[in-house]
């Protein structure tokens, strides 16, 4: 069930979907999808991508088209135009070159559209228009040792800066990146699967 909290930040105030039903509209796809599912069911979100991709080795989720990712969206209940925060509490499987997961926002439709993605080596800010990779960033990442497969997310922007957190460490910032649109979701690339066990928006 979705719920509306109050931090204690003045004037902020938190939308917290827990995933008791589909209050925000997600995207389900239960199998008539050739690339994954997405089902909502006992209280998370489970995305699956297939992973049927000769070419995943070499891309690391960055093109759109038949059987490279899949993903998951709802229209977050933001002013994106203002400071925000996303917080999302996640499980994972073991991420490889060719298993990759992240965040999408700034979401207009499936060919246009902002992600944070990232495997065991690289992380990448993604920016899609009109199906086509049009730019990227890329940093490798040292996760530690033990790397958890129960992990925290969080995207906030300030107006003028992204930043994308996994666990409390930043793995990636991004300026002047102009947010239109307040579709956010989840992105899976390669055999890989993703559990969504809640997630907060929080207008700062």
């Amino acid at each position: 069930m979705a719920s509306l909290l109050y931090t204690a930040t003045l004037n902020a105030q938190t939308f917290k979907e827990e995933f008791e039903g589909n209050s925000l509209g997600w995207t389900e796809s239960a199998g008539e999808s050739n690339n994954g599912t997405a089902v909502i069911d006992k209280g998370v979100m489970t995305i699956k991508s297939k992973g049927i991709n000769k070419f995943a080795s070499a891309m690391m989720g960055t093109q759109v088209g038949e059987n490279t990712m899949f993903e998951t969206h709802c229209y977050a209940p933001l002013n994106i135009k203002k400071p925000f925060e996303i917080i999302s509490n996640v499980r994972i499987d073991k991420l490889g070159t060719d298993k990759t997961c992240g965040f999408i926002f700034n979401y207009r439709d499936f060919g246009n559209f902002y992600a944070f993605t990232f495997n065991d080596e690289m992380v990448n800010f993604l920016r899609f228009v009109d199906n086509k990779m049009v730019g990227m960033i890329s940093q490798g990442v040292k996760w530690p040792k033990n790397k958890k497969i129960n992990q925290e997310w969080k995207l906030t922007s300030d107006g003028s800066t992204l930043s994308f957190y996994v666990d409390g460490m930043e793995i990636l910032k991004v300026k002047y990146m102009p947010l239109d649109f307040t579709g956010v979701g989840f992105y899976t690339f390669g055999k890989q699967t993703l559990i969504v066990e809640d997630i907060a928006f929080t207008q700062l």
